[in-house]
């Protein structure tokens, strides 16, 4: 099978979810090319040069003009990686099957087109334990304003009033922090990966209807354990206080980060706990399983 598909480079450096799967499906022997979303004008084009057999549009809220897809034949596949964020099933004129990340946009839209639920994951060809000192405490990687979170500014009022009132050290990394001493800019690479494992506890700070984030799986597959919002799909990949931390608000979240960073026996268990299962699930190669097994029987509608 050849395939096309149109993305980004956000968070390559990283192993973000769209290099993990590309490298995925490419080293599996598959024709894959890699064309930068910028370039959708020129796709009738473009099909014309590579004859794909399938056409993936891997970024969240891709679309397609129904002047182009009328004359496309082959299988349009989009993808949503940041669902339930920038959804919207009108979008689903643009595909013939859809793979998201998000359970509830699984449950309310399956029977709406052919869909796949494909949960986040690891990759460990670039998340791996390090086994380096734990000189931070606490690390949280991400943008301080989140534009989709119902409070924007959530993650900066709990980082501090961590900084406030707890005796241990948080550092965060990422764009639209205040500046402090603890507060960094955007990481990648080799930087990114090291902070992660100089970590004690992982802070991922989502909002309640947040779907799962990389950083669950990035912390989990380096066993630093995670602290996350408490939400049902965050327990159908880890188990509760033994693979993973959940936290329901700020006092809560403080009470198990006290609580935790002082037994740092039970705290490096979860994190083993948390890395056996993402080498066991949660690896990109078994979405890549899944999604070649779902797409390997779609038709163009």
């Amino acid at each position: 099978m050849k395939i096309i598909y149109f993305s980004d480079q956000y968070t390559f450096d990283n192993y973000g979810t769209k290099r993990s799967i590309f490298e995925e499906v490419r080293d599996r022997g598959y024709d894959i090319v890699w064309i930068d979303k910028s370039k959708m004008p020129t796709i009738l084009s473009l099909i014309k040069i590579h004859k794909p057999d399938q056409i993936w549009f891997a970024h969240s809220n891709l679309k397609i003009k129904a002047k182009f897809k009328n004359k496309i034949k082959i299988p349009i596949v989009g993808f949503g990686f940041s669902d339930p964020y920038y959804f919207s099933p009108e979008r689903f004129k643009s595909y013939d099957a859809y793979i998201t990340n998000h359970d509830k946009t699984f449950d309310m839209y399956s029977k709406n087109i052919p869909m796949y639920y494909n949960k986040t994951a690891c990759d460990f060809k670039y998340h791996k334990n390090l086994l380096l000192e734990k000189d931070i405490d606490i690390s949280l990687i991400g943008c301080g304003i989140h534009p989709r979170f119902k409070n924007g500014s959530e993650r900066i009022g709990i980082a501090k009033d961590i900084n406030k009132n707890l005796n241990f050290n948080l550092q965060v990394y990422g764009k639209n922090w205040f500046k402090a001493a603890h507060t960094h800019g955007q990481i990648t690479g080799d930087e990114f990966l090291n902070v992660i494992n100089r970590s004690k506890i992982g802070l991922d700070i989502q909002d309640i209807f947040s779907p799962l984030a990389h950083r669950m799986f990035e912390y989990s597959a380096c066993a630093v354990p995670v602290i996350t919002r408490d939400r049902s799909e965050v327990f159908k990949v880890f188990e509760k206080d033994k693979e993973i931390l959940t936290y329901t608000d700020i006092n809560d979240l403080k009470e198990k980060l006290n609580y935790y960073l002082n037994a740092p026996a039970e705290l490096n268990k979860i994190g083993l706990n948390a890395n056996k299962r993402c080498k066991k699930e949660h690896d990109i190669s078994f979405r890549v399983d899944g999604i070649l097994n779902f797409l390997k029987d779609i038709k163009r509608l």
